[in-house]
């Protein structure tokens, strides 16, 4: 390189040097007068009330850019969003045109508090269509140590999520004119959060990758600590259609029985009742703008499985042959709490299981394997592999759940022989909130002892039965 040409480049850098610090020594200098424009701007954007209670400062990590301290945006008399630190990173030579391009936005300790009214609507709305959006683009938007808590006043519901943080690349928005806003956002991001609680339950260690394009939403691989166990999966959501398209893949591994019952229906059974792990997957698919469209078109599979359940103040095994005495037991408690297994919370959440606890505390029992394999089809679960199975018995379920008209279609729960036939069974139907139980009925043995009917069930006349369950449950030996 010459001599010459190296004078040049000195001569080139000197000056772009020379022009950054005269920029910024005007923006230091005149950015205090920028904040009513800023609170002004951001004001419109967002259709909320901004304001900067801070003073604004220049910064230069990761580039150059405006610092703001202390930003609040409110609805109203609802307080939406606080920020301790708000960085706004801007394009170089933009600004050497005196124009101003946002190319990334910062949130550094920022607290959302976001709530559902009784009516419906979210404290960040307004009441009427919502206005147009205007097209933008940004590198990123990064959040750190935030917080957030969702109310929701209809359900009475509560989220609360610690320490998140969170990462959005390559952000775009198409505009709108208020009408299918999510059809025009893409992006790709990074979510992490050390403790979510939702309502009295805990998931801590919580992270996934998002990524948007144009109404197809992609959530996953998501990774979480929960119930004593992991959990992972992913979301798909497909909004380019009619009807938005769902997808929702879990799975739970070794979890705490006592903790998901609790979690899901909670009051409705006795604490320390159950103890034991278990393992939940789903794999569930379902369409529509609402929630009962979406009901009416869930398809897919879903199971709960586990392994040397302890139970206290329940004891199946002497629960079963002292049935005449025990009036107040079905076995349709037991098959629907434990048989329905990833269904099990929505019953509960309609009829009450009070009377099977109360007749058998003092009990103590375990279950050694239990099998709940559900296949769902346009709204209805049937019973594909339900079983358990204590020290000495086998108790199976078939038939199905329901959940465009929440009833019971055709569910049987029974008593097994070790041929896999109904010895003790009892039928169910109706509505899940009020069901209409039928009486137990009972396969008498050759010599009319009920009390036998278990062990001689197999001397039968021609020793043949209708089998009412073949599945990978297998009959106790005890």
């Amino acid at each position: 390189m010459t001599l010459k040409r190296k004078k040049g480049l000195i001569i080139t850098a000197g000056v772009i040097i020379l022009v950054v610090f005269a920029i910024l020594l005007v923006l230091l200098l005149n950015i205090q007068a920028f904040k009513p424009q800023i609170e002004a701007a951001a004001s419109k954007a967002l259709g909320m009330e901004v304001r900067i209670k801070g003073r604004l400062g220049i910064a230069l990590v990761p580039g150059i850019g405006i610092s703001l301290k202390g930003v609040s945006v409110r609805n109203g008399e609802a307080e939406v969003v606080t920020v301790e630190t708000m960085k706004i990173g801007l394009e170089f030579t933009a600004l050497t045109r005196r124009e101003i391009r946002i190319t990334r936005i910062a949130l550094i300790k920022p607290v959302f508090s976001l709530v559902r009214y009784k009516n419906g609507m979210f404290n960040y709305e307004r009441p009427g269509p919502a206005p147009p959006g205007s097209p933008f683009a940004l590198d990123a938007i990064s959040i750190s140590q935030g917080k957030v808590v969702y109310t929701d006043e209809l359900s009475g519901g509560r989220i609360k999520g610690d320490d998140f943080t969170a990462t959005m690349r390559n952000l775009s928005y198409g505009g709108t004119d208020g009408a299918e806003p999510f059809r025009n956002v893409s992006f790709d991001g990074d979510i992490r959060c050390k403790t979510l609680t939702i309502d009295k339950s805990t998931v801590t260690n919580l992270a996934m990758r998002t990524a948007g394009v144009n109404g197809a939403l992609d959530i996953g691989p998501v990774r979480m600590d929960i119930f004593g166990g992991t959990g992972s999966g992913s979301i798909h959501v497909d909004a380019t259609g009619a009807s938005p398209h769902y997808r929702v893949i879990c799975t739970l591994s070794q979890c705490r029985v006592d903790e998901l019952i609790q979690a899901l229906s909670p009051g409705k059974m006795p604490r320390k009742s159950i103890e034991g792990l278990v393992n939940f997957s789903a794999d569930l698919t379902a369409t529509g703008t609402s929630v009962d469209e979406a009901k009416r078109s869930l398809t897919g599979d879903a199971s709960l499985k586990g392994e040397n359940l302890m139970l206290y103040n329940m004891d199946i095994d002497a629960l079963i042959p002292k049935y005449e005495r025990s009036q107040n037991f079905n076995l349709v408690d037991v098959g629907a709490f434990f048989l329905a297994g990833p269904f099990g919370p929505v019953l509960t959440k309609s009829y009450n299981f009070g009377s099977l606890y109360e007749e058998l505390q003092g009990g103590k029992g375990s279950i050694r394997t239990f099998v709940s394999i559900w296949k769902v089809k346009r709204g209805v679960a049937d019973a594909t592999d339900v079983a358990l199975a204590t020290k000495k018995y086998r108790i199976a379920m078939k038939g199905g759940l329901n959940f465009n008209n929440d009833r019971f279609e055709d569910v049987t729960v029974a008593v097994l022989d070790k041929r896999g036939c109904a010895v003790y069974s009892q039928k169910v139907h109706g509505p899940f909130r009020k069901p209409k139980i039928e009486k137990v009925s009972i396969l008498q043995s050759i010599s009319g002892s009920v009390s036998n009917a278990l062990k001689d069930a197999w001397k039968f006349v021609g020793g043949a039965c209708k089998e009412f369950y073949s599945g990978s449950v297998a009959q106790p030996e005890g």
